[in-house]
């Protein structure tokens, strides 16, 4: 089991190297600012206060008079910048996330190993791993650690509250999407000054990952249990306040990045630091302490944006786009794309302002204190994506082959990428963008040239009618002169005994053509015939829909055996029938199924039925004024099976008279004419029980029921089987 959990921590590790993200999360919603903690959330972050074996307790720990936990708090839920309002404002009120946290009697969790375990050899840490195999192995190690840590604690009694306590949640608020599984959790760790270095993929790097190892029990059976997390090591040295809120809060860019890999974002530089995103994605370097906004295609990965708010171009022209962090309801376009061939790639735009006006995470000057600032030029930001890949990622990438890059800037940093008023940028020899006016938060621009031109897909073109885009909304191709989906019977005449009568025509209202051509209807006889009356034809109701008079809850057989197929009856005249379906199934006339009038009386052909599975079906019998329908079951018994014969008598005899069969052969004699008597289902002894053959194999009869009661012959028959068991058994053959 050791080995075990040694392998699969080595696949986790590897895996965070890769630093692969998962999920998406996209609900209804307007922009609101989290100045307060979110009352109406849909994903929830479980923090975790946790401090290593060598370590004291921290949370109440205080930094510009406020403890450690407020702080945190202000960081994630309240203040003016937070980690809740950041992805908020970012989906437009899709994602309305909220921190709770999980103490230990009011503190942090005491983990089992000293933090100089899960960092580096040196001479100042002796205890540290030494080669990359330990280094595997104690990521590993780390994740049970703090998981084991919540474990004991749930198990302990301490419930799931507020920052302060002053309020208590239920662990299901812990599933927003009712999954089983955790949203999310954030570890974070003690703040140190002990002498450890600590690297990029080390195990107390900052970083997201996956652990399953929390399980709580929340009752009738449901287990909930943890998947990704992310683990941040804070710096309370230096805060941070707006101005406007006076919240001290920790730098935000860690946070902010890690959590963007929970939802599924991935890096935006190479492993060598390279990064053609730069300023324009939190996912690539952000500017400190508070990160700027996504970039258009992460929001469009993430299910944040539609084909309102993300247009598609598909051919030159004037377009306007609202400034991408200001979009209020689901019709503001704060977006487009259009394929390039050429490239091979996908164009996005969107207009980002980083001036003190700007979007409220965007601007690059925030009026925080201690705050850095950094001059990026504000308008129209073109990117180059590669086509079909969801979530891009540069870890890996190299110039000339980035999955997401910015164009059009001299600078590494990308800050001078925009197009402002009068800006044009040329993408390839045969497409270039000009931005033509800026008015408040609404930009145009002007795109020339040859992009991939939109393929019209989906939709059903009619006999009157051409298709509808699915994805446009546009009409496209020809009229279908076929397709008749408007269907009514005209011309209905009922037989009398003078004359015959007429089905009707089954007519399109669309186009008037004639898709069915209707049936003489015979004359009614003057009398009946004899015998049984056929039944009588219940008046049609006007302006009442069909209903089921025969075969609802009918049990039909799978074998052709043993019905002559299944009967239903709707009470829709049969000149208003259109079709029959079963389990929404169009049925074939005469091949699947019959119809008669009397009103409308369908039958199932039996080799209809020889088809359909066990179990309960549905059909309905749709005309044009209604749809009659019905459940009906299918079983699958035998065919009636021929009598078994009875084996000829066998044995010997004994010189003193008694039988020397065996047992096993008495039991098979009285089995066999039992199951006869059984194939025969009456009262009188079967054919095949009433005759046997005598030691030359003559037939010679038994006597009859006429002859003898049968109940009385059974009886003889039973004592006799009985004396020759006992003989057998040893007791005397006098008996």
């Amino acid at each position: 089991m050791k080995k075990i959990c040694t392998f699969f921590g080595l696949l986790i590790s590897m895996c965070l190297l890769l630093n692969v993200g998962f999920g998406s999360l996209s609900v209804k919603g307007a922009a609101v600012g989290n100045t307060e903690q979110t009352s109406d959330p849909n994903f929830t972050n479980l923090i975790v206060f946790a401090r290593f074996a060598d370590e004291n307790e921290f949370v109440n720990d205080i930094y510009q008079g406020v403890s450690v936990r407020e702080i945190i708090d202000n960081s994630y839920n309240t203040a003016y910048y937070s980690v809740g309002d950041y992805y908020r404002n970012a989906s437009s009120d899709k994602l309305r996330m909220n921190s709770l946290y999980l103490f230990d009697n009011g503190g942090s969790l005491q983990l089992k190993h000293e933090r100089g375990y899960y960092a580096g050899y040196s001479a100042d840490n002796p205890i540290g791993y030494k080669t990359s195999g330990e280094k595997a192995y104690r990521m590993y190690e780390l994740r049970t650690d703090w998981s084991d840590a919540i474990n004991k604690a749930i198990q302990d009694g301490n419930h799931i509250t507020n920052y302060n306590g002053s309020q208590t949640y239920s662990y299901e608020d812990l599933d927003k999407n009712r999954d089983g599984k955790i949203d999310s959790i954030t570890v974070i760790y003690k703040n140190t000054t002990q002498n450890i270095v600590i690297n990029r993929s080390d195990p107390l790097w900052n970083y997201k990952d996956y652990a399953d190892y929390v399980e709580i029990n929340l009752g009738d059976g449901r287990m909930l249990q943890s998947q990704y997390y992310v683990q941040v090591i804070n710096n309370y040295s230096t805060l941070y306040m707006a101005n406007n809120d006076q919240k001290p809060i920790v730098s935000l860019k860690s946070p902010i990045h890690e959590m963007g890999h929970i939802f599924g974002l991935l890096d935006l530089y190479n492993s060598s630091g390279q990064t053609p995103v730069y300023f324009m994605s939190a996912m690539a370097n952000a500017i400190s302490p508070v990160p700027q906004g996504l970039s258009i295609k992460e929001k469009e990965a993430l299910g944040w944006t539609d084909d309102s708010t993300l247009k598609t171009i598909t051919e030159p022209g004037e377009y306007k786009v609202k400034l991408s962090g200001t979009a209020t309801g689901t019709d503001d376009c704060i977006g487009y794309k259009a394929g390039i061939p050429e490239l091979n790639r996908t164009l996005y735009l969107e207009y980002r302002n980083f001036s003190t006006d700007g979007s409220k995470y965007d601007k690059s000057e925030k009026q925080l204190t201690n705050s850095e600032t950094s001059n990026i030029k504000s308008g129209l930001v073109c990117y180059l994506a590669q086509p079909d890949i969801r979530f891009p990622s540069n870890l890996n990438g190299k110039p000339g082959n980035w999955a997401l890059e910015v164009i059009g800037s001299t600078q590494s940093t990308k800050s001078d990428a925009a197009l402002s008023l009068n800006d044009s940028l040329q993408v390839t020899d045969k497409l270039k963008v000009t931005v033509t006016a800026i008015d408040g938060e609404v930009l145009t621009f002007q795109i020339e040239g040859e992009m991939e031109q939109h393929v019209h897909s989906g939709g059903q073109a009619t006999c009157t009618k051409k298709a509808v885009c699915e994805e446009c909304g546009k009409e496209y191709g020809e009229i279908d002169p076929t397709c008749h989906l408007n269907l009514q019977r005209r011309g209905f005449k009922e037989p009398t005994q003078e004359e015959n009568g007429y089905t009707g025509d089954l007519v399109c209202t669309d186009c008037n053509a004639i898709v069915e051509t209707g049936e003489v209807i015979d004359k009614l006889p003057v009398t009946p015939p004899e015998g049984k009356p056929e039944p009588e034809i219940p008046p049609v109701v006007p302006d009442k829909p069909p209903v089921m008079l025969e075969g609802d809850k009918t049990e039909v057989s799978k074998n052709p055996d043993n019905h002559s197929g299944a009967v239903f009856r709707s009470s829709a005249p049969l000149n208003e029938l259109v079709r029959v379906e079963v389990n929404g199934i169009k049925l074939t006339k005469d091949k699947d199924y019959t119809a008669s009038s009397g009103s409308t009386i369908i039958t199932l052909l039996p080799s209809f039925l020889a088809g359909l599975s066990e179990g309960t079906h549905s059909i309905a019998i749709v005309s044009t004024t209604g749809t009659a329908t019905a459940d009906f079951s299918v079983i699958s018994d035998p065919a009636p099976a021929p009598p078994a014969p009875v084996p000829p008598a066998s044995g010997n005899t004994n010189t003193d008279g008694s039988s020397t069969d065996t047992v096993a052969g008495l039991v098979s004699e009285t089995a066999s004419t039992a199951g006869s008597a059984n194939v025969s289902g009456n009262s009188s002894l079967p054919d095949t029980a009433q005759m046997k053959k005598d030691s030359s194999g003559t037939d010679i009869k038994s006597p009859q029921c006429g002859e003898k009661n049968c109940f009385t012959l059974l009886l003889d028959d039973f004592i006799e089987i009985l004396k020759k068991v006992l003989i057998f058994l040893g007791f005397s053959s006098k008996i």
